[in-house]
């Protein structure tokens, strides 16, 4: 009976010496669990509106800005990551732009796949042939946060760039891709230069870009 009693009284005590070491160790990393900033770009450890903000393209001026983010290991380098940001960039604006227009309900309900009005948009803005865009803003910062678990920190690199190209040049290059291709279902080419204005239009709206749209 005396034995029983101190094996269950040793059995307790081990718990609770493994409960204080996990409480003293969520309370030591719990400074982490709210993503902190420990270093920027600009140095102000503060991390600007244009990158937090949700939605991924707008307007400013007369100019679309399309945001493109990066995020990486916090032992990566910020210029590499500046550097890949800004070479996939123009890509993902253009693949953005091409799921905005060809998912569209006034192209999607169309069996416009072979078209070649949709094609040569499709070409158009896959393979990148866009003049105009620059790369205008770049940023980066590292963050401490806590990992998957909760309670273990862990350093992260993240790097956003600004792509700006003018309205007008962009609304010129696309109907140009559009109406270049000859032949085709007339209906198709008129749908597909309605969704195309439709998504030209809406760029700025409040509600424009409020998700970024991928393609595997």
């Amino acid at each position: 009976m005396f034995s029983k009693s101190k094996t269950l009284k040793t059995s307790l005590i081990i718990i609770s010496s493994i409960s204080s070491i996990f409480l003293s160790s969520c309370k030591s990393s719990s400074k982490y669990i709210k993503q902190e900033v420990v270093a920027n770009s600009d140095k102000t450890l503060e991390t600007p509106d244009w990158v937090l903000n949700s939605s991924v393209i707008r307007e400013e001026g007369s100019n679309i800005i399309f945001i493109h983010k990066v995020t990486l290991s916090g032992a990566s380098r910020p210029d590499a990551c500046v550097s890949m940001a800004r070479t996939q960039a123009v890509g993902e604006m253009l693949k953005y732009i091409k799921n905005s227009v060809t998912t569209s309900g006034q192209v999607e309900d169309l069996n416009a796949s072979s078209d070649p009005s949709l094609s040569s948009l499709t070409a158009f803005l896959s393979q990148g042939n866009i003049s105009g865009a620059k790369v205008t803003t770049t940023y980066w910062e590292k963050t401490m946060e806590a990992d998957e678990s909760g309670v273990r920190p862990t350093q992260k690199l993240m790097c956003a760039v600004q792509v700006a190209i003018e309205k007008s040049v962009l609304d010129k290059q696309m109907r140009d891709a559009i109406n270049g291709a000859p032949g085709g279902n007339p209906e198709i080419r008129r749908k597909l230069l309605d969704a195309q204005k439709q998504f030209i239009d809406s760029v700025g709206k409040k509600d424009a870009g409020a998700s970024e749209k991928s393609e595997d």
